[in-house]
Formats: structure tokens, C-alpha cells, sequence
């Protein structure tokens, strides 16, 4: 990992809750009788969310902020929708080694958030607005962190998606990494850019040569796959006969090697061992997507793994074939 404590952004960064500030924000300003639009709010909002209402309604700034908070917190939990991938990257960093921390304006309902997707527990502490330290690009909260935690700055990320997460950690000592779908801040000099999590993830957790991949970290891949192919039809039930079809036929390729080769080819021949490899990994690429269609997580088959584990060091083979066999 090129990192070990990550700093996370909640609004924009790890959830994508921007299209309901956007909307939230126009529902106030039209209420208060500006004409604008979405996109004109959006580019506003990626600056601040009151920067939107400063703009285009100075005169009525607190009228407009609060209008805009009655609407946005009538939200549930269940109307928070994390990136694509970004639940998977708090994972990895805590597989490999890591830890992550929250540091949001967001007051603490961002904590009850993440409890409904179960990724509470992926944080090492939370920095919310509710604790009252200055804002960002401010570096008090992360340095209250640093020293809170023992750590060394060296080590530590700030993940956001606007300048002032970025400035708040390089104001603290920290390395950045902007994530920027929509290109906002282009011009923006970052330590590091992403516009997915999966390439986030590769690059900063598995340094793009992973010495050992995750359950977690599997399935991501396969996710990103099917992302790059919507033309294939996605993971869901319907498709899992057809991927564990494929996935027969890949360890057919891998019996193929076994059949028309020698052992000790396999065990000392550079390139046919490669070979061999790459049809293992393709049996384990459609086993995985089998999995995913059928929803099976990665908790749920790491615990079903290990149970069975667990049977099979006790289970009595001989008597088992004995009495299957009668051998």
C-alpha cells in the first residue's frame, strides 16, 4: 500500500449525494423566486453547498440555507447511494493492512449512514462537523487526528472531492487524492486524480501488482468488468447458469494442460506454467461472478468456507467412502 491511513470525505467522495443537494438547493431557490437550473446549482454546490445560495440569492442567504436544510434532512438512510466501488475500497484498506477515517462538515448522521450499509466498523474514528472545528481547507481536525492517533503524516491520504479536502490535508502535511467523475477540478493539482474507485483501489492499495488479492478484492474486479461490458447484461440470478457454464468451461482448458502435458512440464516450464495459472484464474473469475449473480457476499462465503473447513478437519474419509462406495 503507498498509504496506510486513509481520510475520508463523505458528500461526493464516498456517497454521491450531490444530485439531491442539487435538487434540494434549486427546490429552495425557486421557492424564493430565483430562476436557475441544475447544472448552474451543481457548479455552485461542488464549491460549497452555501456557496450556491451566496451566489444567487445573497440577500436571502439564511432564508435560502434554511430552506435548503428543511428539505435535505427529511433524507433517510436509505437515500444515500455510495460510489460504485467505494464500499469495496474501505474493505481493502482494512484487508491490507490500513485504516480509514472519517472527516466530513456533515454533522453525525453520516456515522448512522454508514451503519446501514454495515462499514461502521471499517472506521478507525470520525471527524464530523458536529466536534466544531474550523472548516476545511483548515487543517485543525486532521492534525487533531495526527496526534489523537499517534501517526505519521508520511502515511497518511486525504480522499475528497473538492480543493478545500485537499488543501485541509496538504495544509496538515498529507498527500491528496482528488476524486473527480464529473471533472470538476481538472485544473486542480492533485498528488493523485481518480474518477473510479477501482482504479483508486489499484493504484494506492494493491500498487498495481498485488501480492494477494481478497475475496473483497475479487469481487471489485469482477464488478469493474462488468461495468466496462453493460453490453454482457450484469451480474443477476438469471445469468449464473451461463457463467458457471463458462466457468466448466474454463477448467476444462486447465484439465486440457494436464492431459497433454507432463507434470514436471507444468511445475518448471516458464511459459506453460504462466499458461496453467491463467486458466486456474479464469475457473476462479467465473466462479466469483457465479457467486455475485446469485448474491452470495463476501461474509457469507468466507464463513460458509470456513465452517466447512472446520467439518472437514474432523470428518472420517474412510468411513464416509466405506459407506457411499462400500470401499
Amino acid at each position: 500500500m503507498k498509504f496506510t491511513e486513509f481520510f475520508w470525505d463523505f458528500d461526493g467522495t464516498l456517497f454521491n449525494t450531490y444530485p439531491r443537494i442539487n435538487r434540494c438547493m434549486l427546490r429552495a431557490l425557486t421557492e424564493l423566486g430565483v430562476e436557475t437550473n441544475t447544472e448552474a446549482v451543481a457548479k455552485l454546490t461542488k464549491v460549497h453547498i452555501g456557496h450556491a445560495a451566496s451566489v444567487l440569492l445573497p440577500s436571502r442567504y439564511q432564508e435560502a440555507m434554511g430552506l435548503y436544510h428543511k428539505y435535505y434532512y427529511d433524507m433517510t438512510v436509505e437515500d444515500f447511494i455510495p460510489y460504485e466501488g467505494a464500499l469495496h475500497m474501505l474493505k481493502s484498506v482494512c484487508e491490507h493492512g490500513g485504516r480509514n477515517y472519517l472527516y466530513t462538515h456533515s454533522k453525525n448522521y453520516t456515522i448512522d449512514v454508514l451503519k446501514h450499509y454495515g462499514v461502521d466498523r471499517l472506521f478507525a474514528d470520525f471527524i464530523t462537523g458536529d466536534l466544531g472545528f474550523a472548516s476545511k481547507p483548515a487543517p485543525d481536525a486532521l492534525n487533531y487526528a495526527i496526534e489523537k492517533h499517534h501517526l505519521d503524516v508520511s502515511k497518511c491520504i486525504m480522499m475528497g472531492d473538492r480543493d478545500i479536502d485537499l488543501l485541509a490535508g496538504k495544509n496538515a502535511g498529507m498527500a491528496g487524492a482528488m476524486f473527480d467523475p464529473d471533472g470538476y477540478y481538472a485544473d486542480f493539482e492533485s498528488d493523485f486524480r481518480y474518477d473510479t474507485f477501482f482504479d483508486m483501489m489499484a493504484d494506492l492499495v494493491w500498487e498495481h501488482e498485488p501480492a494477494d488479492l481478497h475475496l473483497s478484492d475479487m469481487y471489485a474486479i469482477q464488478h469493474a468488468l462488468q461495468a466496462r461490458h453493460p453490453e454482457w447484461g450484469g451480474l443477476h440470478p438469471e445469468r449464473a447458469r451461463n457463467q458457471l457454464l463458462w466457468m466448466i468451461g474454463e477448467a476444462g482448458e486447465v484439465i486440457d494442460i494436464f492431459k497433454k502435458t507432463k507434470l514436471k512440464d507444468i511445475e518448471n516450464n516458464p511459459e506453460l506454467r504462466a499458461r496453467f495459472v491463467e486458466e486456474m484464474v479464469d475457473v476462479a473469475m467465473y466462479m466469483n461472478e457465479v457467486c455475485l449473480c446469485m448474491g452470495v457476499t463476501e461474509e457469507e462465503f468466507s464463513q460458509a468456507y470456513f465452517k466447512k473447513h472446520l467439518y472437514n478437519m474432523e470428518r472420517d474419509y474412510k468411513k464416509a467412502n466405506k459407506e457411499r462406495y462400500g470401499c
